[in-house]
């Protein structure tokens, strides 16, 4: 049973690791085909890991039972520390209040909204049909087949939540996700720079009349594009800034290095100009978390090397930004006044806050932004007209689709991961970080503080790619709060 146990849920992991490198890999996941694959991946992931949680709790059984006749409790103890590398603590409620409660209000309240759909919309003929909902007197979604695919999707991104908040306590798996998500970013970096290199006019393979300029390797808009750089970009300069911090093979080192350069050169040539300013802001705050890291670094490194390693990197972003029309996109900001004079995205943020008032406590229902909000833009010109998948605002989106109860849900659980982190970060030395946790806890943390900036002038949190990434390290930043637990003899640096 131990080995059936631990196979399954190897199995989970590896599963949920795979869904990490294909949700950018395809199209962003923006594509309709595409996040049902996604789904898929994930169920699959989640499917093994209850089933691995299952017999975990039916060894714990036995192992009681056993004790209690006199017999042996080995495969218990197996079970709770294997090799010495899961973390176990015995303090689980550090994260329920942040994690599990939101958790719960959000799936109770977004399912009861979709089944209690008063509506089913024709898009075809612009109607609201209605439809035999449980309770009429009761709130309910607009729409109900978009409010059940949205919670499908919404209820697969909450238990990969719950699932990274316990895997995260292994340490071995910890850094898998780790170089997981580093590798899948500097890949989609290293493809939109190729892009960019070559003067592609649209996606190496593919072929669309006009070509498009608002694409970046695979993604067909450059603020999503944007969006998942910068939810990389911490992560792979703190792998980076660990590899120089410990003793291990040049050739690992050259490989964190080489996708930390790709990252930050990506995220500067492509064009969204969101995505560049959230990028500035975390090249800033990335030296500032780690100064003591790093400086502790330099004063070992001779004058010399440090130079030359200086010169070598300036040297290299240069070569590549010389190539991948950086210009062109810098030249952007040139623009950014006439942009914000003549945005209909601010016309369209001001019709929304009108529509929050008839959301009400419970909204319209998960995922019926874009067949609600047409019936607010009357009156603000053809600019603003027609139909809006997305509102480039996804606080006031948020509210729209979730109400009053359902943002503050969210907003517990986005936040309060957020918090959880920072809190562990901070107690850093009472809690015996080790130095990948510390490294990648702080990139997490940066990681969710950027896309909460983005979020206030795009939809990063509505592309199911970019929902996956976040739900990871907001999972990654609550289990965080269970490493304090952990005996000093187990760490892993």
């Amino acid at each position: 049973m131990s080995d059936f146990r631990r196979k399954v849920r190897s199995s989970s992991r590896l599963v949920f690791l795979g869904a990490l490198i294909y949700a950018p890999w395809a199209y962003g996941c923006t594509r309709a085909r595409d996040i049902r694959v996604l789904n898929l991946i994930l169920a699959a992931a989640l499917g093994l890991w209850v089933v691995a949680q299952g017999a975990s709790y039916w060894l714990l059984v036995i192992g009681k039972r056993g004790a209690e006749g006199g017999g042996q409790r080995s495969d218990v103890r197996r079970w709770r520390a294997p090799n010495n590398q899961e973390l176990i603590t015995n303090n689980p409620t550090a994260t329920r209040w942040a994690l599990i409660v939101p958790s719960v209000m959000l799936l109770l309240l977004g399912w009861w909204m979709a089944l209690n759909a008063r509506w089913i919309y024709d898009s075809d003929f612009f109607l609201f049909i209605p439809r035999g909902s449980l309770i009429g007197a009761g709130p309910g979604s607009v729409d109900f087949s978009i409010s059940v695919a949205w919670m499908v999707r919404g209820t697969l991104l909450i238990g990969v939540t719950l699932f990274v908040a316990q895997l995260c306590r292994d340490p071995v798996w910890l850094l898998r996700i780790w170089w997981t998500i580093a590798i899948a970013g500097g890949s989609i970096a290293f493809l939109g720079l190729a892009q960019k290199a070559t003067g592609a006019p649209m996606i190496f393979w593919e072929s669309i009349v006009p070509p498009r300029e608002t694409f970046f390797a695979t993604y067909y808009a450059h603020g999503n594009a944007g969006a998942y750089l910068n939810l990389v970009l911490p992560a792979c300069v703190a792998l980076a800034l660990r590899s120089f911090l410990r003793k291990g093979s040049p050739v690992f080192r050259a490989i964190t290095v080489v996708l930390a350069l790709l990252v930050v050169i990506a995220t500067i040539s492509n064009t969204s100009r969101g995505g560049q300013a959230v990028a500035l802001l975390l090249l800033l705050a990335l030296p500032i978390c780690f100064r003591d890291l790093l400086f502790a670094r330099v004063r070992r490194l001779e004058t010399r090397t440090l130079v030359m390693a200086s010169l070598v990197i300036g040297f290299a972003i240069i070569a590549v930004a010389g190539v991948s029309q950086l210009g062109r996109s810098l030249g952007r900001w040139q623009a950014t006044i006439d942009w914000v004079e003549n945005n209909t995205r601010l016309l369209a943020s001001r019709a929304a806050l009108r529509a929050t008032g008839d959301a009400g406590w419970f909204g319209f229902g998960p995922g019926t932004f874009r067949v609600v909000f047409p019936y607010y833009t009357n009156g603000l010109g053809s600019g603003v007209g027609g139909v809006w998948r997305f509102l480039h605002q996804d606080y006031l989106q948020t509210l729209m689709e979730w109400g009053w109860i359902g943002s503050a849900a969210w907003t517990v659980l986005f936040f309060g991961g957020i918090w959880s982190g920072t809190k562990t970060v901070r107690r850093r030395r009472e809690n015996n970080l080790g130095g990948r946790q510390r490294l990648f806890l702080t990139a997490s943390v940066l990681a969710l503080a950027g896309v909460a900036l983005h979020a206030l002038v795009d939809f990063p949190f509505q592309i199911a790619s970019l929902q996956l990434y976040v739900a990871t390290y907001v999972g990654v930043c609550a289990g965080s709060a269970s490493w304090a637990q952990t005996p000093k003899v187990e760490r892993l640096k």
